[in-house]
């Protein structure tokens, strides 16, 4: 476990492990324009090399894309880490604000991110059986700003989330995952992941927001069912479970697909990035649904995982060690 900083918002200093990565990630669905993106900006320094891709959708219909894998950077790389090829992260408040570009010649995105919550980091929760190398949190927001589309310009008030991590890259190891999270309110929003790592440990990750804190989760089940043999999550259903013993379900419908299995060099197998929409509590929310899985025995469907023995959730950390950091 770990206690977040305001400079934790920022670039880190590059650890000594070949596969040591930095990435940022984001997305939004706004409910009046059925506009929806997602966007990965990723570096790996002692590699020499970065990653990018970026997916805009209206519904199910891909509006721009882009995806590159083998960006060349330098290895003394600093803040630019988070600005390379057509995207860029820049952040505006730690843990409060953050602005969001995209251009490509065709597409342009240029938003605002407003967080409803603290950040949450996965170290938090998960089996007990010790801390990660590396560190990551998310958070869910408002989205504001606007999208260009060639000719057109439409304005965006959305609901999305963003993460940020760093460390050494485990995603080669793992054999699948399912990572689920939605928003309905400023008052109700959740996180969750499910992963098999290639010893064939499951770990499980998240939290639910309730308009005052972060309530780490200690049960969760995914069950979800697929468009063909290999393809894409078409929808399913979660429950999860609460440190606190809050108990919720959610019925989950996927929007749209991106699929680039197989594409990442250190990333060999199937895997999907989902826009959903989630039904929870006599609300409507939305938000993601992202798979992997390194071959068709491993696919997750029907997956619960359960941690009993949990220790209880550390504390958020205080608005004295993020400054003047409030939500």
């Amino acid at each position: 476990m770990f206690d977040l900083i305001p400079q934790d918002d920022y670039p880190h200093a590059t650890g000594g492990e070949t596969s040591w990565r930095e990435a940022y990630s984001f997305d939004f669905f706004d409910s009046a324009s059925r506009l929806s993106a997602f966007g990965i900006l990723g570096v790996h320094p002692n590699l020499q090399t970065g990653d990018c891709v970026f997916a805009l959708w209206r519904d199910d219909i891909l509006l721009a894309k882009s995806a590159k894998w083998d960006y060349s950077i330098p290895q003394d790389i600093g803040d630019e880490r988070q600005q390379f090829g057509p995207l860029a992260f820049r952040p505006i408040a730690p843990f409060k604000s953050w602005e969001i570009f995209y251009d490509d010649g065709y597409c342009r995105v240029d938003l605002t991110f407003d967080s409803i919550h603290a950040p949450y980091c996965w170290e938090r929760g998960g089996d007990g059986t010790g801390t990660s190398a590396s560190r990551h949190y998310q958070q869910q927001g408002r989205y504001r700003g606007v999208v260009r589309v060639g000719k057109d310009s439409i304005p965006v008030q959305g609901l999305g989330s963003r993460d940020h991590g760093w460390g050494p890259d485990a995603r080669p190891g793992m054999r699948r995952w399912l990572a689920a999270s939605a928003q309905f309110s400023e008052k109700l929003a959740f996180q969750v992941l499910q992963m098999t790592l290639a010893d064939g440990r499951d770990l499980l990750f998240g939290y639910v927001f309730r308009g005052s804190r972060n309530e780490a989760l200690v049960s969760s089940r995914l069950a979800a069912s697929y468009s063909l043999r290999n393809g894409a999550p078409s929808g399913g259903n979660l429950e999860i479970v609460t440190a606190g013993g809050e108990r919720l379900s959610a019925v989950m419908r996927v929007l749209s697909a991106f699929n680039h299995s197989y594409q990442e060099r250190s990333l060999q197998g199937f895997r999907f990035l989902c826009a959903a929409e989630y039904q929870m509590e006599n609300q409507t929310g939305f938000g993601r649904l992202h798979a992997y899985w390194s071959g068709i025995r491993t696919r997750p469907e029907e997956w619960r995982i359960e941690t009993p023995g949990a220790p209880a959730p550390k504390a958020e950390p205080s608005p004295s060690k993020l400054d003047d950091t409030v939500f």
